[in-house]
């Protein structure tokens, strides 16, 4: 018989609660581990072969699959420890806290490199808040040429311009030439980038004036290039084109920028609000006739993390949050995160209509509820609701200036 671990003088699987908490303690314990993964400078951690095999293909080829290796030990030289730890958080926890743009790069390429695609979907989450700064982050000069090309293909990730993505992708060509040359030719680092990355960029969706101001410079293009392509950006038929001009066709397609961001509190709730504990199997209600009167995205949802009652500290929110029109279809869904909800494609909220947005909670939660609804002024929308809980909401508004 194989011993197991206690808790309290009880075997673990008797006083643990639910998948989540049972396999948060083969995690952090290293019960009934199967594997030891050798990361850089000797950090070796404790895994399952199973575990990781469910969520990755790579892995179940590694480990599962008929060439898998059969030792207990699996050596990732080329992982940095502190990034693979975030992938194991995921995969265990399904949790990651993510502290930087930067982080949050990194752990996407090692996602990609995985296949690990719900990780993936988490890390584009925190990505795509401020893609600005995802491009023009160094941590872009030392990601794969693939994962760079899945970012730039990307259409959830917006930014203020083409420009931003066509920036980065110079920086990342002029650091595969190394140090030799601090200001390599235009047509070297067009080599290193390749046509095939380069037709990622939509120029169709800059102006003519940021086209010059951003491309014509760099000699990435020829003149003959740019000449093909500056007529496309002012409307010419792109079949007159020479077929070797590295053009996208797309015009746009990225999701819009978050141009201002507003936050509205809907505290508007009445006097007589009461506090109600939800089980895990509930259907929680949040808001019931939302409406807008101008049609708006909405991309993030922050619900409090705390609400203090009486002394009382209430749980963490974790669980989906599904928006639905008035006839009961789902026109959007995701994961809540300990409170923090954002929409990999941002929910669209049409002019006057009405929708309602519904959690499930993935344990256990409490929220103050309400019996009226409350009005707020977003950016150019006013937003109203005839019934609510406290929530904080974020709205991405593409028409703002």
């Amino acid at each position: 018989m194989v011993e197991t671990g206690t808790l309290g003088g009880q075997p673990w699987q008797m006083v643990l609660n639910g998948n989540m908490e049972c396999l948060k303690y083969l995690y952090t314990s290293g019960e009934y581990s199967d594997l030891d993964i050798v990361l850089p400078e000797g950090v070796c951690i404790k895994a399952h072969r199973l575990i990781l095999s469910m969520k990755s293909p790579v892995f179940g080829a590694m480990l599962m699959g008929p060439m898998a290796t059969t030792g207990k030990q699996l050596n990732l030289p080329e992982d940095p420890h502190e990034i693979f730890r975030k992938l194991l958080d995921h995969t265990y926890l399904d949790r990651m806290d993510l502290e930087s743009v930067e982080e949050a790069l990194e752990v996407y390429a090692l996602a990609h490199k995985y296949l690990m695609e719900s990780a993936r979907k988490f890390c584009l989450q925190m990505l795509s808040r401020d893609p600005d700064a995802v491009m023009s982050s160094e941590t872009v000069s030392h990601l794969s040429k693939e994962t760079l090309r899945v970012l730039l293909k990307s259409d959830d990730i917006g930014f203020s311009s083409e420009a931003v993505p066509f920036k980065g992708l110079i920086a990342w060509g002029r650091a595969q030439l190394g140090p030799e040359e601090e200001e390599p030719p235009g047509s070297a680092v067009r080599q290193k980038i390749g046509d095939d990355l380069l037709k990622e960029v939509r120029f169709l969706d800059m102006s003519c004036d940021k086209f010059i101001d951003n491309v014509v410079g760099t000699d990435v293009l020829t003149r003959t290039e740019c000449f093909h392509i500056q007529r496309a950006i002012d409307g010419a038929d792109l079949s007159t084109l020479p077929e070797d001009t590295p053009l996208n066709p797309t015009r746009g397609g990225r999701a819009p920028r978050l141009r201002e961001r507003k936050e509205l509190s809907c505290w508007e709730l009445d006097l007589f609000a009461s506090y109600k504990v939800y089980t895990s199997s509930s259907q929680v209600v949040l808001f019931e006739g939302l409406s807008s009167d101008v049609t708006i995205q909405l991309h993030h949802i922050v619900i409090p993390r705390h609400i203090h009652s009486f002394g009382l500290l209430l749980g963490h929110r974790v669980g989906e949050l599904n928006i639905m029109d008035g006839e009961g279809k789902t026109i959007s869904t995701a994961k809540c995160e300990y409170g923090d909800i954002t929409f990999t494609r941002p929910a669209v909220l049409r002019k006057d209509k009405k929708y309602r947005l519904v959690f499930y909670p993935g344990r256990d939660v409490a929220l103050l509820r309400g019996c009226s609804g409350g009005r707020a002024t977003v950016g150019n929308a006013t937003l109203s609701f005839s019934r609510g809980h406290i929530c904080d909401f974020y709205i991405w508004d593409p028409t703002s200036s």
